[in-house]
């Protein structure tokens, strides 16, 4: 690799159409998007369609989609019983403001693989079913304080977005951390009502969550922490957060709408702990735009609409026909056959990124679990957002440069490194990652070896 500027300018030269519809884009969007997530520099591609396991973009150009639209696309794209149900669907109507019969249908099948969910609900999303858990805390328990883990991504509100990412300048302690707000829109009032928690320190949590015992609704956590790493919780530490809880009668609040996919039961069933209440998403949509909560009878009671003084829960696109379709269809796919031979390729593509890395001389290994992973820049792998983030400066603009390389060796995966398994992929799809990712690291060498030599092994 001959020089940083030279990598942009071969992409740019590579993807012609993509940058001519952003530039076009800008003038109605911010910075040509949509979606902050999806974004990335100098402009990310545009894609035209996808089926199975593959995307093909505005150029032409063919990728293995590695990324799954953030791991929701537990079958990949145009999944045919999906397809089927969701045309059948569209041509009886797409919102009714009424029940449907399928959202009984999907409410059953979740409720009857999740342990401890007596009743569930439907939201349009998984930021919406993890702010309807937290509200529901508040009124159960009569408190307002939130736990959460820092570094701990539950979608795009005030609460959720408090100490998502712990900026060490701004953070404090490790052993006593300061909530911070992700960026000036948040509300200084959400911030006062958060108190973090460091991610796999069971006894910080136990300490922090009995000094505040008496104001705590809820303790929320991800099973494994997704946006900043793909960590996965340790038992002991989920362990903690569950009799910590108890101690004090807080409710626990599992989001699994990343982890649903690690088991047919969830990830409650992985760790054998068992939260209050339970968020979902993604994987439950079939690609359509989804959320859903449940948990124990004496809290989800309370959304019931005919209750006085009950929670209100509304929502134009809730239980929306053309997601409950899409849902049941997917979901009646995900196997614990299904499941144990993604999560296999899962291993195959961890072990193969640490060999790839290793083999090139570079510092990185990959964290995860099941058919999750994340590439880190680093020999140790991380075990809480602080360190996650400590590896994601040091390593620079490493990742980008690695991000740019795959895309044009035909390799999708997210702009941080975050990969995840869909079930039309086999060996050979992973195998062809791993490829691309040894040539591209291979290329990149000479790079670091000028600019971040700190990265060489």
């Amino acid at each position: 690799m001959r020089s940083a500027d030279e990598l942009l300018e071969d992409y740019e030269a590579w993807t012609p159409r993509s940058k001519r519809w952003m530039a076009s884009a800008r003038e109605c969007l911010p910075g040509g998007d949509t979606r902050a997530s999806a974004h990335f520099a100098p402009y990310p591609v545009v894609m035209e369609r996808g089926k199975g396991c593959r995307l093909v973009d505005v150029d032409g150009h063919e990728y293995v989609d590695l990324m799954n639209n953030f791991t929701s696309l537990i079958h990949g794209h145009a999944h045919a019983p999906v397809v089927e149900a969701v045309a059948e669907q569209v041509a009886r109507g797409t919102a009714y403001a009424a029940p449907v019969e399928s959202q009984l249908g999907l409410a059953r099948l979740l409720r009857d693989r999740l342990r401890g969910v007596d009743l569930i609900r439907f939201a349009s999303s998984g930021s919406e079913a993890t702010l309807m858990t937290l509200r529901a805390a508040r009124a159960f328990t009569g408190r307002q304080m939130i736990v959460k883990v820092e570094g701990g991504y539950h979608g795009s509100y005030d609460h959720a977005e408090v100490s998502m990412i712990p900026l060490p300048h701004e953070a404090g302690p490790a052993d006593r951390p300061r909530p911070i707000p992700l960026d000036a829109s948040i509300a200084s009032s959400a911030v006062g009502d958060v108190i973090p928690i460091p991610f796999n320190d069971a006894a910080v949590a136990r300490a922090r969550i009995a000094e505040r015992g008496d104001e705590i609704a809820a303790v929320i956590v991800e099973p494994i922490l997704g946006a900043l790493g793909m960590l996965p919780g340790e038992p002991e530490f989920l362990r903690a957060l569950r009799e910590a809880a108890d101690a004090v009668g807080a409710l626990l609040v599992f989001d699994e709408v990343i982890a649903l996919r690690l088991g047919v039961g969830g990830a409650q069933d992985r760790v054998d702990v068992q939260p209050d209440l339970i968020a979902m998403g993604k994987i439950i949509g079939g690609g359509l735009p989804i959320g859903a909560f449940g948990g124990r009878g004496d809290v989800m009671e309370r959304f019931d609409p005919s209750r006085q003084g009950g929670i209100w829960h509304a929502s134009t696109f809730s239980g929306n026909p053309l997601s409950m379709a899409a849902g049941l269809a997917a979901m009646g796919d995900v196997t614990s056959e299904s499941l144990a031979r993604i999560d296999a390729l899962g291993e195959r593509l961890r072990t193969g990124i640490a060999d790839a890395f290793r083999h090139a001389g570079i510092r990185g290994r990959a964290t995860g679990l099941g058919s999750l992973a994340q590439i880190h820049w680093a020999d140790a792998l991380p075990r809480n957002a602080r360190e996650a983030l400590a590896g994601i400066m040091a390593a620079g603009p490493a990742a980008q440069w690695l991000h740019l390389s795959l895309l044009r060796r035909g390799v999708y995966l997210s702009p941080r490194g975050m990969c995840c398994i869909s079930t039309p992929m086999g060996t050979a799809e992973i195998d062809f990652a791993l490829a691309a990712l040894g040539d591209a690291l291979d290329a990149l060498r000479p790079l670091l070896e000028r600019e971040l030599p700190a990265l060489l092994r």
